[in-house]
């Protein structure tokens, strides 16, 4: 399992707490996409306090190293356990950008867990961190956002990043030198 954190925030995991979260969206996935019998109990986890606690989450699919989906909540609006077994659910079923996984596709499936700090207005864009923050542009009624890790993986630069963020809220690729607002976070990203 890799960790990589981005920021000094850290929602202190266990190990065996990682794991726990990597089993709880792998079995979500076997659940969700072949078939669903009967409903999903978090219950046969051992729910510790940490996983019970109620924090943000993002999961993100990988297909043959290729985004297949992603979906999270900006805030800690359910426990975390239910949190991941939630948006692995909708980053497999309801990404607008694909189809529903199927099943051929399970296995070559990587999961990533991104767990999300407090979120932060900052006052200018001085205060963001490339790679160390994720970052949530408003403007009139249009919203993106994007993880700490994407602008990385991407290889791209401050204004590569602001412009795609710009567009991908449906906003012109400029649209962010001019009347935006700006939010950032950290993340505790889990892969494997």
């Amino acid at each position: 399992m890799k960790e990589i954190r981005s920021g000094a925030w850290s929602p202190e995991l266990s190990e065996a707490e990682q794991e726990t979260l990597f089993v709880i969206a792998c079995d979500t996935l076997e659940w969700c996409v072949g078939g669903r019998t009967g409903a999903f109990s978090l219950d046969r986890y051992g729910m510790t306090e940490t996983l019970r606690r109620p924090m943000a989450t993002f999961v993100t699919l990988n297909l043959d190293g290729h985004l297949r989906g992603c979906i999270g909540s900006l805030a800690p609006v359910a426990p975390l356990g239910e949190s991941v077994h939630d948006n692995a659910v909708n980053a497999a079923m309801n990404d607008y950008r694909f189809g529903p996984v199927t099943r051929v596709e399970l296995p070559r499936l990587a999961v990533h867990i991104s767990i999300l700090s407090p979120i932060t207005d900052i006052a200018s864009l001085d205060e963001f961190r490339l790679g160390e923050h994720g970052i949530i542009i408003r403007k009139g009624m249009h919203r993106a956002v994007y993880l700490p890790e994407v602008a990385i993986e991407q290889a791209w630069t401050m204004d590569q990043t602001l412009s795609s963020l710009s567009r991908k809220a449906g906003l012109a690729a400029d649209a962010w030198r001019d009347g935006a607002s700006f939010q950032v976070f950290s993340s505790v990203a889990l892969s494997r």
